[in-house]
């Protein structure tokens, strides 16, 4: 998405689903003893994938719902990083008040992840933020913007795969599973996932994007 656009394309959105594994920063794979914890991570069921934005290991699983927007900006064009943070979590927020869910902003120091654009409910983390951005052919800038949902499942296995993972060889974890909570627990509802994607979709297709 985020080359596509740096090339010409439109502006785009996606949403989408992965199976059970580790999302991990380039920083991390860089640290020593990363290759045999993933080894044993993959061994539990949990493979270990590296992605191009920054951050902390991430977990994803089925109940977790991804949103991606990518667009342009350009030259001399003020929008700052958290200028773009700012925009997801805003659209983010809105479209769950739609939900009847007041969600906060702000980093959730004890959760998974922590960043200043987290998304919580009562103080417990539902969403974290992240970005990358590149040089636009032609002038400007591209920025992939991208927020992990928790919508729904159980989170206890997800974390705790993180948990050992990080354990074999991070140092000290800070984060706790009990800092973070999901949609579902927050509408009385064990499927909520259709729901959630569907109001995402037309937040994404309504909200404007910046020059």
């Amino acid at each position: 998405m985020l080359d596509g656009v740096a090339a010409g394309a439109q502006a785009a959105a996606r949403l989408w689903r992965m199976d059970e594994a580790l999302i991990v920063p380039s920083r991390v794979a860089a640290l020593a003893g990363f290759e045999p914890a993933a080894a044993a991570s993959l061994a539990r069921g949990w493979p270990v994938l590296v992605r191009a934005t920054g951050g902390a290991p991430v977990a994803q699983f089925h109940g977790m719902l991804n949103i991606a927007l990518a667009y342009r900006i350009g030259p001399g064009n003020p929008w700052s990083i958290d200028d773009a943070y700012r925009h997801l979590a805003d659209l983010l927020a809105r479209a769950l008040g739609e939900l009847g869910l007041a969600v906060e902003t702000g980093e959730i120091a004890d959760a998974f992840c922590p960043g200043r654009y987290d998304l919580a409910l009562g103080g417990r983390k539902i969403a974290g933020v992240a970005q990358r951005r590149k040089r636009a052919t032609g002038g400007g800038q591209a920025i992939l913007a991208h927020a992990c949902l928790l919508v729904e499942g159980e989170l206890a296995r997800p974390f705790d795969a993180l948990a050992a993972f990080e354990d074999a060889f991070m140092p000290e974890r800070r984060w706790r599973p009990g800092a973070a909570t999901s949609l579902a627990s927050h509408l009385g509802r064990e499927s909520v996932l259709d729901i959630v994607a569907a109001i995402f979709r037309d937040a994404l297709r309504t909200t404007p994007l910046p020059g």
